[in-house]
């Protein structure tokens, strides 16, 4: 109990390191505390209570002669890591992110985000706001796709895809995923004019770019048509019922008689049994005002869009693909 109350230490040291670049600047090998604070711009001694508080965690290590070095926990925090968790550290720190889980128990309380108590406004209205609190928000967005695409398309088979509409597609992590494996298919990203502005350099693959679309729009609004198969992901999991029905609805509109959508999301199971979704839940519940959701409420969503649940596949990566058609 007591580990996990302090958890907070945690994140907030990781969230400076990777702030810092200190897994970066280490990279190259080991340093003392007093090079490292010149290159970094900090406080020597300062920065010297981070290393060795984090060095007893096994993120970094301290050496005999008193300088630092990197670990393979520490490597994970490099701007150049394979799925690596910087976008992570990086966001759960920022003060717009941090300072709405403060304000949990007003959430509990009232039912109302954390966020709009501390910022008088909702997320996406702030991030519309803040361009660099956007960037950030979309940088863990897109890693956090990337590590869950290869998962969403060993599990769902994808060859009958011709044409591909991404809702809420960012910069295109799952997109290429799926146009890496379906190599006669085409996409459409589609997200906000802002969002998908920073797509372009996410969408550089030689063999994918080319059969990328990029379109701006409102999903509450409607959804590019065509498609022979819908990809909406982590997307219904930020809004309550009425603003989630008022997305599938549009996208029904779109949708032909025998295309499909993928809902791809944490379908919360009964039971004790940990899962990654009853954290997240929490997250939408202090940052976005939506839900992690069960497979019933999910079935109702979907039914009252005019859309009929045929199946729900597991994914490797914790989330689910719940598979819809047009009823």
């Amino acid at each position: 109990m007591g580990r996990m109350l302090g958890g907070y230490r945690t994140t907030q040291m990781l969230h400076v390191a990777a702030k810092l670049g200190l897994p970066d600047i280490l990279a190259s090998g080991p340093m003392s505390v007093e090079a490292l604070a010149v290159t970094a711009r900090v406080h020597p001694p300062s920065l010297h209570r981070l290393l060795r508080a984090l060095s007893s965690m096994g993120v970094f290590a301290e050496r005999r002669d008193g300088t630092f070095e990197s670990t393979p926990l520490a490597a994970t925090l490099r701007s150049d890591a394979d799925g690596g968790l910087r976008a992570f550290a990086l966001s759960y720190g920022e003060s717009w992110w941090w300072n709405s889980f403060g304000m949990l128990r007003h959430s509990i309380e009232t039912g109302e985000t954390g966020f709009r108590k501390v910022h008088g406004m909702e997320l996406f209205e702030y991030l519309g706001r803040n361009p660099e609190a956007a960037r950030v928000f979309n940088e863990n967005m897109t890693a956090m796709t990337r590590r869950e695409a290869d998962s969403v398309v060993a599990a769902y088979d994808f060859s009958g895809t011709r044409v591909l509409v991404d809702i809420g597609g960012g910069h295109g992590a799952l997109a290429t995923a799926i146009l890496r494996r379906q190599p006669g298919a085409r996409a459409v990203i589609f997200d906000q004019p802002s969002v998908i502005a920073g797509a372009g350099p996410a969408l550089g693959e030689p063999g994918v770019a080319s059969r990328c679309e990029l379109a701006g729009g409102d999903f509450f609004q409607s959804v590019p048509g065509g498609a022979d198969t819908y990809t909406l992901k982590d997307i219904l999991h930020d809004w309550d019922d009425e603003r989630s029905t008022a997305i599938l609805l549009n996208i029904r509109r779109a949708m032909s008689g025998g295309a499909s959508l993928l809902v791809i999301e944490r379908v919360i199971d009964p039971g004790n049994e940990a899962q990654a979704g009853k954290l997240v839940d929490i997250t939408m519940l202090a940052l976005t005002g939506g839900m992690e959701r069960t497979r019933a409420q999910y079935q109702r969503l979907l039914e009252g869009a005019g859309l009929r649940m045929e199946r729900i596949i597991a994914t490797q990566s914790g989330s689910s693909i719940i598979v819809a058609k047009p009823e």
